[in-house]
C-alpha cells in the first residue's frame, strides 16, 4: 500500500468548523444567541463549549476557540 502516493492525490477541500455544523443543527433562536455569546468577549471560550455538551453538541473549547479566530475577529 503506497499511502504517500493516496496523500498526494487528494484534492485540497475546506473543512468546515466543528461549530459551523452545530450552528445549522441548531434552531435559528438558539443558534442566534450563540452567535451573540461568540462575538462577546466577555464570555468565555469553554463556557460557550460547556453550554453546548449540556445541550447534547459534542464540542472542545479549543474548537470554539478556533471558530472564534477565523470567524470572529475583525482584523
Amino acid at each position: 500500500m503506497d499511502l504517500y502516493a493516496e496523500m498526494q492525490g487528494a484534492a485540497k477541500r475546506n473543512q468546515r468548523f466543528r461549530l459551523e455544523v452545530i450552528l445549522t443543527e441548531l434552531p435559528e433562536d438558539e443558534a442566534e444567541q450563540v452567535l451573540v455569546a461568540l462575538h462577546d468577549t466577555n464570555v468565555l471560550t469553554s463556557k460557550i463549549a460547556e453550554v453546548l455538551c449540556n445541550h447534547g453538541y459534542s464540542i472542545s473549547p479549543n474548537a470554539v476557540g478556533n471558530y472564534r479566530q477565523k470567524k470572529c475577529v475583525k482584523s
